[in-house]
């Protein structure tokens, strides 16, 4: 089934969609929320339990965020952050072809599809493999560093290994699936448009990455608006489904 002159254009509603998110105009912020500033306290202290732990490494010092970075207005109640200060960036667990396991879930580049986050099949180890691998855990965000222009990103539906050039991303007291939605949007990619290197395959660095900056809602809010996202783009996704 084609459309006339009306086209639908799904993926500039799903960008409209995350900017109102990002913005938080998207769903109504609750006053009974605790503040992104308590929380951001928060996250500083279990930062410093896992860097005493030994699960993640201890970093320089962030540069902070002047008004001159920050895009737009957040509510109130929101924080601006550094993606580094909320996630696990720059910690990625890396495993040896001979240690990697026959039956494996195994997740490359070309499994994921461009803007929409959707897993395109489901892989496993079935010889040895011939390079590095990433290992990641069930939620963790995945982030394609290499031509990220195509806004490769997915929720890892299970533990397994990928490529190193999907990045493997926890939140620290962080909805993760929140934290996805931010790495589809037009927030993140602007920033990175500017942190690009490469001509034919353009990349961008985990350390430039943790240094954009990203809204922090409460965390309450956080997981209200990563559920109104979903109950959008899938809405979107039945449309454009019955267009076909």
């Amino acid at each position: 089934m084609k459309t006339n002159s009306l086209d639908f254009d799904a993926q500039a509603l799903r960008e409209k969609i995350l900017d109102l998110a990002m913005r938080g105009k998207l769903v109504p912020q609750d006053p009974n929320d605790e503040p992104a500033s308590v929380l951001l306290e928060k996250i500083k202290a279990e930062k410093a339990e896992l860097i005493k732990e030994k699960k993640i490494k201890k970093t320089k010092p962030l540069p902070p965020i002047t008004d001159d970075e920050k895009p737009f207005d957040i509510p109130d109640s929101w924080e601006w952050v550094r993606c580094k200060a909320v996630t696990t960036m720059g910690n990625f667990k890396t495993v040896n072809p001979s240690d990697i396991q026959i039956g494996e879930n195994l997740i490359e580049l070309a499994d994921i599809e461009a803007n929409s986050g959707h897993l395109i099949k489901e892989e496993i180890v079935t010889s040895t493999v011939g390079s590095n691998k990433y290992v990641y855990t069930e939620g963790d965000v995945l982030f394609a560093k290499l031509r990220p222009y195509l806004r490769k990103v997915l929720i890892a539906p299970n533990d397994g290994v990928c490529t190193t050039e999907l990045l493997p991303i926890k939140g620290i007291n962080t909805n993760n699936n929140f934290l996805y939605y931010v790495f589809l949007s037009d927030l993140f990619f602007n920033q990175i448009k500017r942190e690009m290197h490469g001509v034919n395959l353009p990349r961008v660095s985990p350390t430039k990455l943790g240094e954009l900056i990203i809204p922090l809602p409460p965390l309450s809010e956080q997981s209200r608006i990563a559920a109104k996202i979903a109950q959008l783009f899938a809405l979107l996704r039945k449309v454009e489904s019955l267009l076909k």
